[in-house]
């Protein structure tokens, strides 16, 4: 079995890239390879959302976690007080969901300690975060650096810490941007990229996905011509920005998501 020592794989982008299909598609990668692996996703970026409590399931043997942040700020505070009782009043308390709502990060804050937890309850666990759309990623990524300097000491000082060292270690963190072939999606991603890269000195590689042009470069010339035309446009983009593109993934031609989840995965070793 393959040794790795990350942890903990973030895959962001703008809404429609397949986030969610490449990331499962991984954990399937994963699990394949003797790796146990989790999908994990936030289910509310604040407490004034539906709170309907952290839920798992396994789909065709791939384990899929949906993390509430209710749930998770109560569990984190019942670990430091040692009071479930007190810890599910605080939550409840019109300031403590202000204060959660009303800061940015906060939020990040409380489900990145959450997968702390998961992974010391279980050394051998790699998350796969399917992550919110770019800005959310940006404000996850220095959710914990601005946390540090507003606390300059006690217990969410010392966490925040953890959580950063942990966050912003390429040995256990990696990120994985998410575009599709065309020019815009790639200038998003870049950008997305380029603003991840002044907050974290993790890993940040960008993958394309769906990608029609190597399907398709043997019948150029039978094709329609709206679909040649776009099939040259992504066979452009790829040329000219190779260098910079860490995975390159083809369009799959099945249509139930799980069917496409097995299709990426013989082409996702790069992503490791």
């Amino acid at each position: 079995m393959e040794s790795l020592t990350r942890r903990l794989y973030i895959f962001t982008g703008k809404g429609g890239v397949g986030k969610t299909t490449l990331s499962k598609s991984f954990v399937r990668y994963l699990v394949e390879h003797d790796h146990e692996a989790v999908y994990l996703t936030f289910q509310n970026q604040s407490l004034g959302e539906v709170h309907t409590g952290t839920s798992e399931k396994t789909v065709n043997g791939i384990r899929e976690i949906s993390l509430d942040l209710e749930e998770c700020a109560r569990g984190y505070i019942e670990k430091r007080l040692n009071s479930k009782i007190i810890s599910s009043w605080i939550v409840k308390t019109p300031f403590f969901r202000a204060l959660i709502n009303m800061v940015p990060g906060f939020s990040y804050l409380i489900y990145l300690g959450k997968i702390l937890e998961m992974g010391k309850e279980n050394p051998r666990l790699i998350v796969v975060l399917d992550a919110p759309a770019s800005g959310h990623a940006l404000i996850m990524v220095e959710s914990t650096t601005n946390f540090k300097q507003i606390f300059e000491s006690g217990v969410i000082f010392e966490d925040t810490g953890k959580m950063l060292a942990r966050l912003n270690d390429p040995e256990y963190t990696k990120i994985h941007v998410v575009s599709l072939p065309s020019l815009m999606s790639w200038q998003e991603a870049l950008e997305l990229r380029a603003g991840l890269k002044e907050r974290t000195p993790v890993n940040i590689d960008i993958t394309v996905n769906n990608c029609l042009f190597p399907l398709l470069e043997n019948d150029l010339e039978k094709l329609p011509e709206g679909l040649r035309e776009k099939a040259l446009n992504e066979k452009q983009l790829i040329q000219e920005n190779l260098s910079e593109m860490r995975c390159i993934l083809p369009h799959s031609l099945s249509r139930e998501a799980t069917a496409i989840e097995a299709d990426l995965v013989g082409s996702l070793s790069k992503l490791i």
